[in-house]
C-alpha cells in the first residue's frame, strides 16, 4: 500500500460530493418528506439541536470514508474511473447498506428509511469512488 496514490484533492472532492448528495437526498427536492414522515419527525423537532453538530460529524465521517474508500482503490493494480465507481458502489450496497439492515429489523424501523438511507449510501460511495479513481497516479 502506497499512501503517496492518495491524493488530497480527490479526498477534498470526494467528501465535498458525499456532502451535495446527502444535501439534495435529504432535501425537499427528493427524499425530505418521506424520511419525516417514515422517522414520525416535523421539520420543527429534527432542528432543536445544533446543526452545526451533525454537519460536523458528517464531515469526519465523510473524510474518514474517503481515505478508506481510497486505500482500497488503490491497493489494486489498475483502477479506471468505472472501476473506482464500482468499487465504491460495491461498498454501498455490499457494506454499508447491508450494515443497516440490522438496526432497521432490531429496532423496529420502518423500511422506507431502510431504503431511503441505503440509496445514499450507494449513490455516495459511487460517486466518491469515481472521484477518487479519477486521481489516482
Amino acid at each position: 500500500m502506497d499512501l503517496s496514490q492518495i491524493s488530497i484533492l480527490a479526498i477534498i472532492l470526494a467528501v465535498v460530493a458525499n456532502m451535495i448528495i446527502g444535501a439534495l437526498w435529504y432535501s425537499p427536492l427528493l427524499f425530505a418528506n418521506i424520511w419525516m414522515k417514515s422517522l414520525g419527525k416535523t421539520r420543527e423537532e429534527l432542528h432543536t439541536s445544533n446543526p452545526n453538530i451533525g454537519y460536523g460529524l458528517t464531515t469526519l465521517a465523510g473524510i474518514i470514508t474517503a481515505i478508506i474508500l481510497s486505500l482500497v482503490i488503490t491497493m489494486l493494480d489498475s483502477v479506471t474511473v468505472g472501476g473506482g465507481a464500482l468499487i465504491g458502489f460495491l461498498a454501498g450496497a455490499g457494506i454499508a447498506s447491508a450494515r443497516e439492515l440490522s438496526p432497521t429489523f432490531f429496532e423496529g424501523r420502518k423500511y422506507t428509511l431502510f431504503f431511503i438511507s441505503a440509496g445514499y449510501h450507494i449513490v455516495s460511495l459511487t460517486i466518491m469512488g469515481a472521484i477518487i479513481a479519477f486521481f489516482i497516479k
